[in-house]
């Protein structure tokens, strides 16, 4: 098998090397978020990857609220973000691209994949320092995908942040993608508050991960 030579392994190694982008606000305020309500009743935009110099050559179309800013990434693997009101709130959405770096032409077997993106194999994925939720695996666009929700502590410059995060995980034309979906507490570190807004934004994040379109897929 043309794929024998990329583990599993190496592909988790891929994987846990990319950063997760959180939010550092110094305000605890957010105000009303937008729900599933807004997005279902077709108040959305789109955005496609394609011809995006960070894209790494996939042509992604994903939908996201109206209300909701799209800016471009800071990191060399970040090709899109997209924040709640207007940019200013702490519920959000990234668009991740990793190069596996497999020569031209490696095929990796479906069988391959839907055994990176077993449960088993996504808990392995963790970020460090994360706290494990729950996993499970699906497809999005017909490919084998993974689903990977946890909880994260991150500090920078003096603050330290409480996110939640579910992770749409997939490989396509041998570039792992990641659509990151995160609400956040700010500042404040109370659980049951991040609990609850994971659970509010939980229909929203499920609609536009079903937004994806991979329109090479389908030429």
């Amino acid at each position: 098998m043309k794929s024998k030579w990329i583990t599993v392994n190496r592909m988790k190694r891929i994987f846990t090397s990319i950063l997760l982008i959180t939010l550092f606000h110094a305000t605890a305020s957010f105000g009303a978020t937008p729900t599933a309500k807004e997005f279902a009743s077709g108040n959305q935009a789109k955005f496609s990857t394609a011809g995006h110099p960070k894209s790494k050559g996939i042509n992604l179309v994903v939908s996201y609220p109206r209300s909701w800013l799209a800016q471009e990434g800071e990191r060399p693997n970040i090709v899109q973000k997209f924040f709640s009101e207007h940019g200013k709130g702490l519920e959000g959405a990234i668009i991740v691209t990793k190069n596996l770096g497999v020569p031209p032409g490696t095929v990796i077997s479906e069988m391959e994949l839907e055994e990176l993106f077993s449960p088993a194999e996504l808990k392995d994925m963790l970020p460090s320092g994360a706290s494990f939720i729950q996993a499970s695996s699906t497809k999005i666009e017909g490919l084998p995908a993974g689903i990977l929700e946890y909880s994260t502590r991150e500090e920078r410059a003096g603050l330290t942040i409480h996110t939640q995060v579910v992770s749409y995980i997939f490989v396509h034309n041998n570039t792992l993608i990641q659509f990151q979906c995160l609400v956040s507490t700010g500042i404040h570190n109370n659980q049951d508050m991040l609990i609850r807004k994971m659970a509010e934004f939980r229909p929203l994040f499920t609609l536009m991960a079903n937004s994806i379109v991979l329109p090479d897929r389908w030429k």
